[in-house]
């Protein structure tokens, strides 16, 4: 009797320099590709009885997926929080992403992480969700491949952090009495080079030989947010202001003591402040950092990575 593929059953591992790590992905996992299918005319002057058009599959587009994982009090999530953060040479390392399920074995070859969401929220788990690209995806019969890796990092005691603590200051304001909502994103712009050519195309028989992308090219990263504060009697700030060269210090975690949780330190950014009314009147900081530095992971920190 067929049995079929359940999302709840996945398993899902990151491939990186050799070793091997499972992440505790949430329900939200997704992944697709697909292909290019060019059409052109079949009618001619001498048959104009062809209305359809023909079709021509030799590309595919590259591949999307996305994930969110807990983060947890141990530093299993620092193989996710580096890939999204670093750099080496002015690119983005590439992984390979496995997803197996008893039936099958998906492989993401060459992925890139183009997104990445800090999912902040008082008194629930701290999350990081992901969403990327990647070159080719594959699928294979899980009972005849497993997931490679010389060096598998064990899993270990699984601890999700509870956010119990969140403070914020914009140009050394502390804003963290009334503080409801806190965003942080950073996008990664990337551009896959064009590899479709007029030789390669001819040589495309079925999926295993179309055109896949292969190298990309990182052309701009943006990290910004937004910090929602209720407006209360005693906070004597203005609202509807806005700023440029501004420091902006996050912090999130389980309790106020730094070496856990995550930590913002970023400095020459813009701000904008706006009132939003409702039930009870709001403001909103919508934020962005101006800044450029070699290294991003002095800027944004997962404090629980040893």
């Amino acid at each position: 009797m067929a049995t079929y593929n359940i999302l709840q059953e996945a398993e899902v591992y990151i491939v990186f320099n050799s070793s091997r790590y499972r992440l505790d992905v949430t329900s939200d996992l997704s992944f697709s590709q697909t292909f290019t299918d060019k059409t052109y005319p079949q009618k001619t002057l001498h048959d104009q009885s062809k209305l359809h058009q023909a079709s021509s599959i030799t590309k595919a587009n590259a591949a999307n997926f996305e994930f969110t994982v807990p983060t947890l009090t141990e530093s299993d999530l620092g193989v996710v929080f580096n890939l999204l953060v670093d750099t080496s040479s002015d690119t983005l390392n590439t992984f390979d992403l496995y997803i197996k399920l008893p039936n099958d074995l998906y492989k993401l070859e060459k992925c890139v992480i183009t997104n990445g969401t800090f999912i902040i929220e008082k008194l629930e788990n701290l999350k990081l969700s992901i969403q990327g690209q990647a070159s080719k995806l594959t699928s294979k019969k899980a009972t005849s491949l497993a997931v490679p890796g010389s060096n598998y990092i064990a899993r270990g005691t699984r601890t999700e952090q509870l956010i119990r603590y969140i403070t914020a200051s914009v140009d050394g304001t502390d804003i963290t009495d009334g503080l409801f909502s806190v965003s942080v994103e950073l996008q990664n712009e990337i551009k896959w080079t064009p590899y479709e050519t007029v030789n390669d195309a001819l040589l495309v028989t079925n999926e295993a030989t179309s055109m896949y992308p292969s190298n990309f090219t990182l052309n701009k990263r943006t990290l910004s947010g937004s910090l929602g504060q209720y407006i209360t009697s005693d906070f004597d700030s203005d609202v509807q202001t806005w700023g440029t060269n501004v420091d902006i210090v996050i912090e999130a975690g389980e309790s106020d003591e730094l070496g856990q949780g995550f930590q913002f330190d970023l400095s020459n950014c813009t701000f904008t402040n706006r009132a939003n009314v409702t039930d009870v009147f709001t403001q909103l900081y919508d934020w962005k950092m101006n800044d450029n530095p070699t290294d991003l992971g002095t800027k944004v920190k997962f404090n629980n990575i040893a």
